[in-house]
């Protein structure tokens, strides 16, 4: 009986012993070789600037200038000279929402407002000048 208990035990540990070896070795190399992966980068091909020599007849327009809208616009310009009147300024400007826009020389701040009708820019004219405000307003005819 230890004789063929000692048989099983050989023909188990012969068995497992095959198995583990089949399973840990990789298989050929051959089926593992990699393969390499012909990836090509598209690179933008720089093309020469073409310069197109247009005859004279295709060139020649007839433009009809009374066509062209004009647009009329109101800039009223406030030139401030001291920092408190600027802030009193700003302030004013804020509370009624204003759209303006500041530029800083050398003897003050000049502040532009651009509106589309004489009507609005009277009205903020009266205000300013409520508060004493250097102000001007001209008129500005642009095509468009």
């Amino acid at each position: 009986m230890k004789i063929f208990i000692s048989v099983l035990i050989f023909l188990t540990v012969a068995v497992l012993g095959f198995v583990y070896v089949k399973i840990s070795t990789p298989k050929s190399f051959k089926e593992f070789t990699l393969k390499q992966q012909n990836v090509q980068k598209k690179v933008p091909e720089l093309k020469k600037p073409e310069n197109y020599n247009f005859p004279a007849r295709i060139v020649y327009m007839k433009i009809d200038f009374r066509n062209f809208k004009t647009i009329i616009l109101y800039r009223v310009i406030l030139n401030v000279k001291d920092r408190f009147e600027l802030f009193n300024l700003k302030v004013l400007l804020n509370s009624y929402n204003i759209a303006y826009s500041m530029i800083e020389k050398e003897k003050g701040v000049k502040v532009y407002i651009l509106f589309k009708s004489l009507a609005e820019a009277k009205k903020i004219l009266n205000l300013f000048k409520e508060y004493n405000f250097n102000v001007k307003i001209e008129k500005i005819k642009k095509r468009i």
